[in-house]
């Protein structure tokens, strides 16, 4: 992950751009996080450049390649909460994946004179998989086993050019044009023991089993131009008048058809399957936000008018033409008590609207209990989000005090309603206007003693929203709340260590049940640089797990240590790296939505020991 952010720019470089820390949450730093396997091999290389060309001119580019091979296991007990409360569901997932991608960045930035700047940026992406997915699943009722062939590719193309000029003291323009193209395709290759969803899909009876084909493709272009003048009316007030338009083109297309044992198709178009959708969607929008000091208090309000253009054609018959204007404000607060100490409070009306996939209105299999089907009479969603946040950072007293207030309500969302019968699920995209609220609170304080930092930090979310389960408008309640309070040294010759304690609270209720989990980890991790050329590391966690409502506690340790040998002024190093030092089979966790309440044990690695030889040239 430090490669990856060093082939990004560093962390500087990150704090400097404002979306920077995103790539912590892209497909690439979730697959170099993930720990959950039983085996895993890689093939893996990498190459970056950093060059100052000339004085104006500077280049920053690399490439990324990885050819992967992975095995997990999964088990999951499900309850499924409906008008048959209680059905439970065992479920055994076991994947097999071959993955090979690249990530490609060419950047150019290029700044003639102080008052302006120019800066071009490539990023390709690209992947390809063969994945084999092997499921059981077993109720009172029925068992089905379910072989999954999936075979995706994509490709990925963005490009941004931003330009930015200075006139003068009072007036600077920025210019920026972004540009997406997207391409995908999976093919998936189903191999069922009996047929699925009888009345609906029409799978013509054979001996044996069962085989599904289905083809996803989508292909996206995407173009914004946008326009932001900065104007500095005087010392004190700022205007920062925008213009801009967005562009989508969207095909998608799903085929979905049963392959019979002589060889022949049977295509489902006639029973309701197989998506071929063009999608277009304008956004034209002009604004502005101004932004005024009044002695220690900034404010920054803001008004930006969108009006929206869509197209939907399916099968080469329009579905729905639509436009709609829509204004949106935000406003931003900020109170500066002292240099260290600052109050800040935003508000912003959003709005967001769903692809080319929940317009599809057709049937598609997403899995093998569930079916989906979109609407081509969705529109924009609408919410507020509002948060207040406290910063206090004192050197001299070596305090620092955060914390966080979050609301989120929607006024217009996309959401799904769904009929489920046993464990089979049909859901529909549908835009309502029922409400939903979150509200979140979140905080720390941390206190410097001499070579000891003890901190406390603390974090709750509350979420009430409705569903339409069976027809019938469901009442749901959300909690999530917890801490972690921890001890940290910063010793210069002496061992440095870590310890600290979490627990986290997770409620869940609706109108015909509540369930609660509990998770307590006790954890320590110490480093160690001795003797000038040893550097030592280890962690360990514990791991208590309960389910409240059903009493079934698990319990599991989970460590890793390593030793790092590298003689002062020598290219060579030599590391001993042991992972799962306590053998332990699988890691536990919960989840919950609006039917279902899954019990999850994941399978992890076994006890590996690795030696490591490195070179610095």
């Amino acid at each position: 992950m430090q490669d990856y952010v060093n082939f990004e720019g560093g962390i500087l470089a990150l704090m400097d751009n404002p979306g920077g820390f995103s790539i912590y949450n892209d497909d690439f730093s979730r697959f170099l996080r993930n720990e959950d396997f039983i085996y895993s091999k890689n093939d893996f290389g990498a190459f970056n450049i950093v060059q100052k060309i000339n004085n104006k001119l500077d280049l920053n580019a690399y490439t990324i390649a990885s050819a992967n091979k992975m095995e997990m296991l999964e088990e999951n007990t499900i309850t499924y909460v409906n008008d048959r409360i209680g059905l439970n569901e065992y479920r055994e997932t076991r994947n097999n994946n071959n993955l090979f991608f690249s990530l490609n960045k060419f950047q150019l930035r290029y700044i003639p004179n102080d008052r302006e700047d120019l800066t071009y940026d490539a990023f390709v992406k690209t992947s390809n998989a063969d994945a084999l997915e092997q499921i059981y699943s077993e109720t009172p009722e029925n068992s089905n086993f379910i072989n999954f062939q999936n075979e995706p590719t994509a490709i990925d193309f963005t490009q941004n050019l931003k330009y930015s000029k200075q006139f003068s003291f009072k007036h600077t323009s920025t210019v920026s044009i972004d540009y997406k193209f997207s391409k995908n395709n999976n093919t998936r290759n189903w191999i069922f023991d009996r047929p699925l969803f009888s009345g609906i899909i029409p799978f013509i009876e054979e001996e044996g089993t069962y085989e599904l084909l289905q083809n996803t493709a989508s292909r996206l272009n995407r173009g914004n131009l946008e326009i932001k003048h900065y104007w500095v009316l005087n010392n004190t007030t700022h205007i920062y008048p925008i213009v801009g338009t967005e562009f989508l083109d969207q095909q998608f297309h799903t085929w979905d058809a049963q392959v019979l044992n002589n060889g022949e198709i049977n295509d489902f178009r006639n029973a309701g399957f197989n998506n071929d959708l063009d999608f277009q969607f304008v956004d034209s929008y002009a604004g502005f936000q101004y932004k005024v000091k009044l002695g220690k208090l900034i404010l920054k309000p803001g008004l930006v008018y969108h009006f929206y253009l869509w197209n939907a054609i399916q099968s080469k018959e329009e579905i729905t033409h639509n436009t709609k204007p829509v204004l949106l404000t935000d406003f931003d607060a900020e109170y500066e008590l002292r240099s260290s100490v600052k109050l800040r409070m935003k508000y912003g009306l959003n709005s967001r609207f769903s692809d080319a996939a929940n317009f599809s209105n057709r049937l598609r299999l997403t899995s093998f209990n569930r079916l989906f089907i979109g609407n081509e009479d969705l529109e924009n969603e609408l919410f507020h989000t509002a948060s207040l946040s406290y910063y206090n950072f004192n050197v001299l007293k070596g305090i620092f005090i955060n914390g966080n207030l979050n609301y989120n309500k929607r006024i217009q969302s996309v959401t799904n309603t769904t009929i489920i019968q046993g464990i089979d699920q049909i859901t529909t995209a549908i835009y309502t206007d029922i409400p939903e609220e979150t509200y979140s609170l979140s905080g720390s304080f941390s206190k410097k003693i001499s070579n000891y930092k003890f901190t406390l930090q603390a974090n709750g979310s509350l979420s009430n929203y409705q569903r339409i389960i069976n027809n019938d408008q469901l009442n749901y309640e959300s909690n999530i709340y917890g801490y972690i309070s921890k001890m940290e040294t910063s010793f210069k010759d002496l061992p440095n260590l870590e310890i600290g304690v979490q627990q986290r609270f997770n409620e869940f209720q609706s109108n015909n049940f509540y369930n609660s989990f509990e998770q307590v980890n006790p954890y320590a991790i110490i480093e160690y640089d001795f003797l000038n050329d040893f550097i030592l590391k280890a962690d360990y966690a514990y791991n208590l797990y309960k389910n409240k409502d059903s009493g079934d506690m698990n319990r599991f340790q989970l460590g890793n240590m390593s030793l790092y040998y590298n003689k002062e002024d020598r290219p060579w190093g030599f590391e001993i790296d042991v992972n799962n030092v306590f053998n332990t089979r699988f890691k536990r966790s919960n989840s919950f939505s609006q039917f279902i309440i899954a019990d999850q044990r994941i399978y992890i690695q076994p006890r590996t020991i690795l030696f490591k030889v490195s070179y610095n040239l």
